[in-house]
């Protein structure tokens, strides 16, 4: 990040605010839903959350006010849940720690090496159920009051005997069941589960991470905003080089700060290569992404704003044939069957 501390652009400050709300203010078992496009700051938001949530309130003894945890997709590509709340688990004690393997016929070697961290727990064995039971009653013990899950996209990556929406589900009822409010971070393909059912949204809010709409004068005015703090924290070679340049950088990153950071990121680079601290105007037009790459940015945006609204993205038409088919499958031609003339 080439800006240091807090960013109080006006997108994140509408952000912070919004998370602070629901936070202090939203019915106990909400899930909070905080999406918007690769490089909007979520993954900032939930940073400047862990560390600034119930900070002002006084905290009672082993009181574990909130835990912080990645959804990853740690089993052959896709998410599991069991890993999802072992990781939560860890955070808030892992009972299931004992001191193993201290039979008096096992080596001392063999011991040494069960005793080690990952080994001296039997998580490994336990089911999944009594895994999340664990995790209600430590939830309890310590007055858990929130969980912040960053990459919660990850969570639609799951196996063909799973739905996305089956862990959104679960991690619903693990809100209402300890009265906690969760809030899960991810891109705009976290939006597939979210409009799930009529009863998931009585439960749910979402916080929009909006990027600066060219077509809208006060985004612009912020954009332009934006641009003037880079130009305070770096080296330009030519004064008043983004405010000339604007517009471009505007159109280039469709307005998305973290875009705007990685552009500038990549010219530095470049003016690094050739010995100069001062960025010039030609490092930024090499810096910016390709057609093909600014394409995809500006599809995915596209479509991520469309769920956000709630309306239908029309995907591009495909042949009834292609529409058949699975991926991958085969499609053989038989031959006619009979005598042929």
């Amino acid at each position: 990040m080439l800006l240091k501390g807090t960013l109080q652009h006006t997108r994140f400050k509408q952000s912070i605010s919004a998370a602070q709300v629901c936070a202090m203010q939203a019915e106990p078992g909400t899930v909070v839903f905080v999406s918007g496009p690769s490089g909007a700051g979520k993954t900032t938001l939930k940073n400047f959350l862990r560390t600034s949530l119930y900070r002002a309130i006084e905290l009672l003894k082993n009181q574990i006010p909130l835990i912080a945890v990645q959804a990853t997709n740690s089993q052959g590509g896709y998410f599991t849940s069991k890993d999802f709340y072992m990781r939560m688990l860890e955070q808030l004690g892992d009972p299931f720690r004992q001191m193993g393997a201290a039979a008096p016929d096992t080596s001392a070697e063999i011991r040494e090496f069960l005793m080690q961290p990952f080994w001296t727990s039997i998580r490994v064995s336990m089911t999944e159920g009594k895994i999340r039971r664990a995790l209600e009653h430590l939830g309890r013990a310590v007055k858990l009051k929130a969980i912040l899950i960053d990459e919660g996209q990850s969570m639609c990556l799951t196996p063909l005997n799973r739905s996305p929406s089956d862990h959104l589900e679960s991690i619903k009822c693990l809100a209402e069941e300890l009265g906690i409010i969760v809030f899960i971070f991810g891109t705009y393909d976290l939006l597939e589960v979210w409009n799930h059912s009529a009863q998931l949204n009585r439960r749910t809010h979402l916080i929009h991470l909006a990027r600066y709409d060219a077509g809208i004068d006060e985004d612009r005015k912020a954009f332009f905003a934006v641009l003037h703090m880079f130009d305070k924290a770096l080296t330009f070679k030519s004064p008043q080089v983004l405010r000339k340049h604007a517009e471009e950088i505007l159109e280039w990153t469709f307005g998305v700060f973290g875009e705007v950071n990685a552009l500038f990121t990549r010219a530095n680079m470049f003016a690094r290569q050739e010995s100069r601290t001062a960025i010039k105007w030609t490092d930024i037009v090499k810096a910016k992404y390709t057609a093909a790459q600014m394409e995809r940015l500006r599809f995915e945006i596209e479509v991520g704003e469309h769920r956000v609204r709630g309306e239908v993205h029309k995907a591009p038409a495909t042949s009834s044939e292609h529409r058949s088919r699975r991926p991958g499958a085969r499609n053989p031609v038989r031959d006619r069957r009979g005598q042929q003339t």
